[in-house]
């Protein structure tokens, strides 16, 4: 996540600084935050429930589609980019659950 970040904010910084905003580095602190709690609900025990997995992931999208439309109705600052940089964070994101899912 850090290297996104990173690369993200390098290309707004220097190449789209129209698209840049403030709120950036919450996106990845709330992916961050919300491995760290599926991690300790879900993936530390050995013998997990499909439905106690299934119901992570239900909470991670509903929480996702609250900052996105809170984002887009109380803040109202360049959405576009937002939605954009939510999008790529959420992928990786599924693309590393799934990848530690794999692993197991």
């Amino acid at each position: 996540m850090l290297l996104v970040f990173l690369a993200e904010k390098a290309v707004l910084l220097f190449a789209l600084p129209q698209y840049d905003f403030i709120l950036l580095p919450l996106i990845p602190l709330f992916f961050i935050l919300f491995g760290i709690g599926a991690i300790k609900l879900v993936y530390e025990k050995k013998d997990y429930k499909v439905s106690s997995l299934m119901g992570v992931k239900m909470m991670k999208l509903i929480l996702s589609l609250v900052i996105i439309f809170g984002y887009i109705f109380i803040v109202k600052d360049n959405p576009q980019a937002f939605l954009a940089s939510y999008m790529i964070y959420f992928i990786v994101y599924l693309a590393f659950e799934t990848w530690m899912l794999q692993k197991k």
